[in-house]
């Protein structure tokens, strides 16, 4: 069904409801003006139990914000319960068995809360399925995956320009640009930056190139709205973040061996809601690679390239001077807009190029 457009196409429209401190709201400046936030957001958090999740919960709460979080298991499990140390921050926190996928459901929540900022997290990854294996453990189809995903990054911007929410984070992928899970990989230059072309073959990494071309259509039509996609990679625990752990990690030569911890990543989603607005403009979308500054192997990531890709080298197609295991993300935007980097880890200078 067609609707038609609200005759200023300058604006979102009239929200159902006015949520607190938006830029439809009065505190604007102290909301998000041209300073840091100083104002105390309400989040909705979809995919609130999973890894990126429960962290994101728990870093939101323990800033002062109020926090709705949504996710299809059960309100009696262990990921929905939050620890003790943030027992005085229950007042600000809700929880809501509700699927991404339920338009209605998710919509009545979030006016609920009267949330004025959306992170949404909840996905379904690929299946067994990807790489010709059967399907066991009840693991999706290609099909339900990428309609799936697809469905809920829609229905979160639907939901934000009809009730006035002007601030929203969509989680993407790196594999938005097709690397994981694609038959071959092609790297145009390395490091990649959010310039490169997206190239996905499979339904996930479909869906997450998807979820970025309805932000940029979201983004047209209501001026006002402001998404931040942001590309994770192999999110790990805070407690993996040490040599032992990244080389049991890995990585693989088609993700180009990359990693970040969910403490970054939720930095990050918190970073894509406030960062003030002249850094970030209202009425645009952009994405952002959020990944390490490392790879995880603790070895020369050039020797790595002239083993994996050597033609690449070999055509010139490294950008700058890569140094001991450094990583091949260029996060240089999310530095510059977010004001991100991941915390506490470099590349290692025992490592000899």
């Amino acid at each position: 069904m067609m609707i038609d457009p609200p005759k200023s196409l300058g604006s979102l429209p009239t929200p159902e409801y006015t949520p607190i401190n938006t830029p439809s709201a009065s505190p604007i400046n102290a909301t998000f003006g041209i300073n840091s936030v100083t104002t105390p957001l309400v989040i909705g958090i979809t995919g609130s139990a999973g890894l990126v999740g429960t962290c994101l919960v728990e870093l939101a709460l323990d800033q002062g914000h109020t926090v709705l979080a949504m996710d299809i298991v059960d309100p009696n499990h262990q990921s929905t319960i939050l620890p003790d140390h943030l027992k005085l921050s229950e007042k600000g926190y809700t929880y809501k068995q509700i699927s991404s996928l339920d338009y209605e459901d998710y919509k009545k929540a979030c006016k609920e809360s009267h949330c004025n900022s959306l992170v949404h997290l909840a996905m379904i990854p690929n299946g067994p399925d990807v790489d010709g294996r059967s399907i066991t453990g009840g693991s999706k189809s290609q099909n339900e995956v990428h309609n799936a995903n697809v469905s809920m990054s829609y229905n979160t911007l639907s939901i934000a320009a009809e009730l006035g929410i002007n601030r929203v984070v969509l989680a993407s992928s790196v594999n938005a640009i097709g690397m994981l899970f694609s038959k071959s990989t092609t790297f145009d230059y390395l490091p990649l930056d959010e310039r490169h072309p997206c190239r996905p073959e499979d339904a996930y990494s479909l869906s997450k190139y998807f979820c970025e071309l309805q932000s940029d259509s979201f983004v047209r039509k209501h001026p006002s709205l402001r998404v931040a996609s942001l590309r994770f990679h192999g999110v790990v625990r805070p407690e993996s973040v040490n040599r032992k752990s990244l080389i049991e990690l890995g990585g693989e030569r088609k993700d180009l061996w990359g990693w970040v911890s969910s403490l970054s990543v939720s930095r990050a989603c918190l970073a894509g809601l406030t960062s003030p607005t002249n850094r970030f403009n209202e009425g645009s979308h952009e994405t952002f690679f959020i990944v390490a500054p490392t790879i995880c192997q603790q070895r020369s990531t050039m020797d790595l390239l002239n083993e994996y890709y050597p033609d690449i080298v070999k055509e010139g197609k490294i950008r700058g001077l890569i140094r001991g295991n450094q990583g091949l993300f260029d996060c240089s935007k999310a530095k510059r807009m977010l004001d991100w980097s991941e915390e506490g880890f470099y590349w290692d200078e025992d490592v000899k190029d």
